[in-house]
């Protein structure tokens, strides 16, 4: 079990621009990665795999599959699941009013957020641990909810949009990652102060061997590189085999896939019954939040557009051969491009240790 560890408040403040422009650069690189590879079956295969046993990334790995393609990633989470909870204009499309210290960047502020993201970060592990990413539906639903009483009881308003659900789950998802992997030691511009202490993470404990690295640390009082040592790991993510299903075997496999999105594809008119969600014009904007989320999940269904379906047996090996993990992964063929069928994929061996608060 990793050691509790709470964010110090005030340095969300401080990283808040350098990880705002990391992440944008982050999602440039992965979008452009994402369209190169997605003409491979076997490179599709191998990132999907790879994005989830690297850090338990099991959020972002759908960027690799049926989920993103007849819609963005972001706008799907945000039409299905983020827009019931969305709060952020009232009926005559004026804003709801916030907390009197958001945007002042002040203590009270920085320490808001920290108390959000640890709360959420507690609840997170937990939904990941009970459902897996597997099950999107479950952790998606139920994490949102629980955003919205979080933000109430810290920051006492009402307020809520996509941009904070948005930061909570993804700050989350890369705490989690980070207690799997470790952390280096980061180093403000003014060499000498330390905004993140470097951490041990889980992989590193069970898989690292002991080897002298250089590292980045103060020595009296300046920014040096020194060598010390570190637990040291990698692994690496291959596909041993990738094969095409026969036409015969294509059909028989199509119709199961056919059995599995129907019904998802179908839900989302009762989860907007159950939200009570309407499609409203207010002045000259209108809101089609109804609209959208029985859309993203009709969308959902890519059943008349696949022509091709590969199996793919990938292994995940740490320098010494070791074998850490397999997965079978299911890539399909829309025109030119190649996803992964995540309907029909169970990725819990890939969460090779069980990260906690």
């Amino acid at each position: 079990m990793a050691n509790k560890k709470e964010f110090k408040p005030g340095v969300y403040a401080i990283l808040a621009g350098v990880i705002t422009a990391v992440v944008l650069a982050g999602i440039t690189v992965f979008a452009y990665t994402t369209r190169y590879i997605a003409f491979s079956p076997e490179k599709v295969a191998q990132a999907y795999v790879d994005t989830i046993v690297q850090t338990g990334d099991g959020y972002n790995a759908y960027k690799n599959t049926l989920v993103s393609k007849n819609a963005k990633y972001g706008d799907f989470v945000r039409n299905a699941y983020m827009k019931p909870f969305v709060n952020d204009k009232d009926e005559k499309g004026e804003e709801i009013k916030q907390a009197e210290f958001v945007g002042t960047g002040s203590k009270e502020e920085q320490e808001a957020i920290d108390k959000v993201y640890n709360t959420m970060y507690e609840y997170y592990c937990e939904l990941v641990h009970q459902f897996g990413w597997d099950n999107y539906d479950k952790i998606y639903t139920r994490y949102f909810e629980k955003l919205v009483e979080v933000r109430k009881e810290v920051y006492g308003d009402e307020y809520m949009d996509t941009e904070f659900m948005f930061g909570a789950l993804e700050a989350n998802v890369a705490t989690y990652g980070e207690k799997v992997t470790g952390t280096d030691r980061v180093i403000a511009s003014d060499n000498k102060t330390i905004l993140k202490e470097e951490t041990v993470g889980k992989y590193q404990e069970m898989f690292g061997t002991e080897q002298e690295v250089e590292a980045e640390n103060i020595v009296d009082g300046k920014k040096k590189t020194i060598t010390e040592k570190k637990l040291v790991y990698r692994f690496t993510t291959t596909v041993k085999s990738c094969e095409e299903l026969s036409e015969a075997e294509t059909k028989e496999y199509l119709e199961g896939y056919k059995g599995r999105i129907a019904p998802i594809a179908a839900s989302g008119e009762a989860k907007a019954a159950e939200y009570g969600l309407e499609d409203k014009t207010v002045g000259k904007k209108t809101d089609k939040a109804k609209t959208n989320m029985i859309e993203a999940f009709k969308k959902l269904d890519c059943s008349e557009n696949i022509t091709a379906v590969a199996k793919a047996e990938c292994e995940v090996k740490l320098d010494d051969g070791k074998v850490v993990a397999t997965q079978t992964v299911f890539v399909v063929k829309i025109g030119r491009s190649w996803y992964v069928d995540n309907t029909n994929v169970d990725t819990g061996n890939l969460y090779l240790a069980e990260i906690q608060q």
